[in-house]
């Protein structure tokens, strides 16, 4: 087994080598990020800890040792008790759009009202004093441009695809 946890990386300890439960009684476990290495360990800044299925209160800044992925340990048993927490990706609502059912006319309609919104709301920010206001805006303003760079992609795909 090879170690592919790094400084930084969102992990979960077990205690328990038998025991990977995350939910119920047998779930034991620490969860944090992984501030260095020290020999053979990492060390792991505690964000969650869990015992007997039960969360407990974790006190500010209290760091675990764990032991690297892959040592062999005293009773021949190889350790791998500690695993990457992969985040979800958010979904992005415009890229992950699926435009492949729209016409060419559609396309072109929805284009055209992009290129309004994104004009409307570039002058929207510049010309408002309140930050707030201005940042919806500027916001607003970007979403159009990816809907618009969406739009494109789908068009050239059909070109390529023709």
């Amino acid at each position: 087994m090879t170690n592919d946890i790094n400084i930084g990386d969102k992990v979960r300890s077990f205690d328990f080598a038998a025991h990977r439960d995350i939910e119920g009684p047998d779930a034991c476990f620490v969860e944090g990020i992984v501030e260095g290495f020290e020999g053979n360990h990492l060390v792991i800044k505690v964000t969650r800890e869990v015992f007997e299925g039960e969360n407990l209160e974790v006190i500010g800044g209290r760091k675990v040792r764990a032991p690297l992925n892959g040592l062999r340990t005293s009773r021949g048993r190889i350790t791998d008790g500690v695993v990457k927490i992969e985040e979800p990706k958010p979904a992005n609502p415009i890229s992950d759009m699926d435009l492949s059912n729209l016409t060419e006319d559609q396309l072109d309609a929805i284009r055209t009202l992009a290129l309004a919104a994104e004009e409307h709301f570039d002058r929207l920010g510049s010309a408002s004093e309140f930050a707030p206001k201005a940042d919806r805006a500027n916001r607003a303003s970007l979403q159009a441009f990816k809907l618009i760079g969406r739009i494109r992609e789908e068009k050239e795909t059909r070109t390529v695809a023709a």
